[in-house]
C-alpha cells in the first residue's frame, strides 16, 4: 500500500513539478534574451504576416482562402508582443499546449516510456524563435488546431470503420480549410494511431486514401482554386531559410508522425519478441505474512521514494542541459543583434546602438545604414565614421542592383526615414508608399505620409491618413492630437520640425535623382546634408573636394577653430597628394591629427611595394582613419545585403 502511494505520489507531482521548472524557465529565457518585442519591430524581416487590431484587417480585400484562419492569428497575436512580458507568454502558452498534446499522443501510439519526448516541441519552438526569421507562428498555431482535432477523434467512441471515416474526412477537410500548413501531418498523425493503436490498418489505408481527394473536394464546394494550387498549399514550405533553419523547421513539423510511426513500430516489434518467447508457467513463490515483513516493506517504500525523487532530479537535469544545448547550436547571435540595432534605429537610441554595433562581426548594408544615421545624430559622423565597417552603399542604401523582395521592404522602410530628415520629401513619399503597399499595412508609413503632406500643404490628404491611423492602438493618441491640431493650423506654421523639414524641401521637380548636395545649394542650413555630402565624398574617395568645402562648417555649430577630424584627415591626404593647401577658413588641424599622419605615411612609404603588409601593420593603430579607408578599403569595401 504504501509502495503504491510512493509511486503514485511520484507519478503525480514529479511531472507537474517538472513541467513548471521547465516552462519557467523557459519563459524567462523568450522575455530576456530572445526579446519579443525585437520580433514585433522586425521590418518586415520576421513579421511574415501584417499585424491586425480589432479595427484593422490587412484580409479583408482577400478572398477565402486556405488556412486564412491561421494566418489571421499569425497577424493579430504579434501585436501583443510590442510588450515582451506579454509576447513570452503567448509564446509560452503555445509551447505549453504543445507539450500536452505532445504527451497525450505519445500515449496514445503507445511511447508510454518515451513521454520524457512531449517536451521536444518546446525546444524546437525555442529554437526557432533563436534564429529569429522566419516567424512560423502560423505554422505553430496550425499545429496546435492538428493537436486538437487529433485528440477528439481518438476520444470519440466510434467503432465501425465508416463512422470512424466519416468523421476523419469531416476533420480533415476543416483542417484543410483552417490549418492547410499542416494538413499533412494532421493526417500522418491520424494513420499512425490507426495502424498501430487500434490496429485497423484497412482503416489507415481508407484514411490516407481518402485524404488525398480532401483538397480538390474542399476547393471545389468551397474555394475557387484551381487543383495545382489546392494541393501545392498542402506541400508549401517557409521560404528564405538557410541550411540550418531548414533543417530546423523540417525536423519540427516532422516530430509527431515520425514519434506516432516510430512508436507504433516499437510496439509491435515488442509484442512479436513477447508472443515468440511464450508464456511462463514459473510461479511465483508465495510470501508469508509477518510482523517483520511490514518493516521491510516500509523500508523498501523509503528506498523507492529515495530512488524516485534521484531519477526525477537526473531527468530533469538531463532536460535542462539538452535544451540548453539544442538553444546553443541553434541561436542565431547576429540575428538577434541584428534586431536590436533594428529596434534601437526605430526608436532613436542611437547611443545604444552604436554600442550594440561595436560588438558585431557581420555588417550588411542596412546595419551601415543605421549606423551612420546614428553617428549623425549624436554629433559622430565626421569624427568616428571609420571606427565601423563603412560603404557608400550603406549610407542612403544604394545597392546598385536589384534585392529580393524581402529585402526592398526593409530598404523602403529605412530610408524613406533618413530621406525624410534630409528633406528628400519627394523619394521619402515614394518609399513610404512602397513599404505601405507592400507590407499591407504600416503604421509608420501612415504617420509619414500624413506629416509629408502636411509640409507639402496637402492637409486633406493628410487628414485621411492620419484618420487611418487613428484606428491603430499604440498610434491613435498621436493621430488624434494631430487632427485637432489640424481644424486650427491646417499648415502647422508652429511645429518646429514640420517648419524645419519645410524649409529642406525643394520646391521644384526633377527628373534626375535628388542628391544631399541639391538639398545644400536648397538650404545651407541643412546640417544632415552637408554631413551626408561630406561622408559620401569620403567613401568615394572625393578628398579633393571635402577639402574646397571647409568654408561650410561655418554654417553648423561645430567648435570654432576646428575641423571635424575625417575632414582633417582627407585635408591632409589631399595637401599630400597634390602639395596644395586648401583655404581653412581661418580653422586649423589637430596637433595629433597631424602627427598620426605623419606616422602613417612613413610606413606607408617603407612598404609601399607590399601593400599588404603594410595594411597588416597599420591595421591596428589607424583602422579608424580616413586614409587607412582610402588606401586599404576603398576599392575593396564591400557591404552584404
Amino acid at each position: 500500500m504504501l509502495s503504491s502511494l510512493g509511486r503514485l505520489s511520484s507519478r503525480n507531482l514529479g511531472r507537474p513539478i517538472q513541467g513548471c521548472i521547465f516552462f519557467i524557465l523557459f519563459f524567462l529565457f523568450v522575455y530576456l534574451w530572445i526579446d519579443p518585442k525585437l520580433i514585433y519591430h522586425g521590418h518586415g524581416q520576421s513579421i511574415i504576416y501584417p499585424i491586425c487590431t480589432s479595427e484593422v484587417s490587412a484580409f479583408e480585400d482577400y478572398p477565402v482562402f486556405p488556412g486564412r484562419a491561421t494566418m489571421y492569428m499569425a497577424a493579430r497575436l504579434p501585436y501583443y508582443y510590442y510588450y515582451s512580458w506579454a509576447g513570452a507568454l503567448i509564446i509560452t502558452g503555445i509551447a505549453g499546449l504543445l507539450c500536452i498534446g505532445a504527451d497525450k499522443f505519445i500515449a496514445t501510439v503507445g511511447g508510454g516510456r518515451l513521454r520524457c519526448l512531449r517536451f521536444v516541441p518546446a525546444i524546437f519552438l525555442l529554437a526557432q524563435h533563436g534564429r529569429y526569421y522566419p516567424f512560423l507562428l502560423a505554422e505553430n498555431l496550425a499545429l496546435l488546431i492538428a493537436l486538437f482535432f487529433l485528440y477528439f477523434y481518438i476520444r470519440m467512441p466510434l467503432h465501425s470503420a465508416g463512422s470512424r471515416l466519416v468523421v476523419f474526412i469531416v476533420f480533415s477537410a476543416v483542417m484543410y480549410a483552417t490549418a492547410v500548413q499542416l494538413y499533412l501531418v494532421f493526417v500522418l498523425m491520424c494513420v499512425s494511431v490507426e495502424f498501430f493503436n487500434k490496429r485497423r490498418v484497412n482503416a489507415g489505408l481508407l484514411c490516407l486514401f481518402s485524404a488525398l481527394l480532401i483538397p480538390y473536394l474542399v476547393n471545389t464546394f468551397v474555394f475557387d482554386l484551381k487543383a495545382f494550387e489546392a494541393y501545392g498549399l498542402i506541400l508549401s514550405f517557409p521560404s528564405q531559410l538557410d541550411l540550418k533553419s531548414g533543417i530546423l523547421v523540417f525536423s519540427f513539423f516532422s516530430f509527431f508522425p515520425m514519434v506516432g510511426f516510430g512508436c507504433g513500430l516499437r510496439q509491435l516489434f515488442a509484442e512479436k519478441r513477447k508472443s515468440g518467447r511464450g508464456k511462463s508457467t514459473r510461479r511465483k513463490p508465495v510470501r508469508h505474512k509477518s510482523l517483520r515483513g511490514k518493516s521491510g516493506r516500509t523500508r523498501k517504500s523509503l528506498e523507492y521514494r529515495h530512488k524516485s525523487k534521484l531519477i526525477w532530479a537526473m531527468e530533469t537535469l538531463t532536460l535542462l542541459i539538452v535544451t540548453a544545448g539544442a538553444v546553443w547550436f541553434t541561436l542565431d547571435n547576429t540575428a538577434r543583434q541584428n534586431q536590436r540595432i533594428d529596434y534601437f534605429a526605430r526608436h532613436r537610441m542611437w547611443d545604444k546602438l552604436l554600442q550594440q554595433a561595436r560588438f558585431l562581426r557581420d555588417y550588411d548594408m542596412f546595419i551601415c545604414h543605421d549606423v551612420n544615421r546614428a553617428l549623425y545624430h549624436t554629433g559622430r559622423l565626421l569624427y568616428d565614421m571609420f571606427l565601423y565597417p563603412q560603404h557608400y552603399s550603406g549610407l542612403l542604401l544604394t545597392p546598385g542592383r536589384h534585392l529580393p523582395d524581402y529585402l526592398m521592404i526593409q530598404m523602403w522602410v529605412k530610408s524613406s526615414n533618413t530621406l525624410f530628415e534630409l528633406g528628400h520629401i519627394n523619394d521619402a513619399e515614394n518609399a513610404s508608399y512602397e513599404a505601405l503597399s507592400s507590407l499591407g499595412y504600416y503604421p509608420e508609413g501612415l504617420q509619414r505620409l500624413a506629416l509629408i503632406n502636411i509640409i507639402k500643404g496637402q492637409s486633406d490628404a493628410a487628414r485621411t491618413f492620419l484618420h487611418a491611423l487613428s484606428k491603430d492602438f499604440w498610434y491613435k493618441d498621436l493621430a488624434k492630437q494631430y487632427l485637432q491640431r489640424l481644424e486650427t493650423d491646417p499648415l502647422l506654421t508652429k511645429d518646429d520640425q514640420i517648419q524645419r523639414i519645410r524649409s529642406f524641401m525643394l520646391v521644384e521637380d526633377s527628373i534626375n535623382k535628388t542628391t544631399p548636395l541639391d538639398l545644400l545649394k536648397k538650404n545651407k542650413d541643412n546640417h544632415m546634408a552637408f554631413e551626408y555630402l561630406m561622408a559620401f565624398c569620403l567613401l568615394t574617395g572625393q578628398h579633393a573636394t571635402v577639402a574646397h568645402n571647409v568654408g561650410y562648417l561655418d554654417n553648423f555649430d561645430y567648435p570654432k577653430g576646428q575641423i571635424p577630424r575625417h575632414l582633417a584627415e582627407a585635408i591632409l591626404l589631399y595637401t599630400a597628394m597634390t602639395g596644395k593647401k586648401p583655404d581653412l577658413h581661418g580653422r586649423r588641424i589637430n596637433a595629433e591629427t597631424i602627427r598620426r599622419f605623419q606616422q602613417f605615411m612613413q610606413h606607408l612609404q617603407r612598404h609601399k611595394h607590399d601593400l599588404q603588409t603594410a595594411a597588416n601593420i597599420l591595421e591596428r593603430e589607424f583602422y579608424d582613419t580616413y586614409y587607412y579607408f582610402y588606401f586599404f578599403l576603398l576599392d575593396r569595401s564591400e557591404l552584404k545585403v
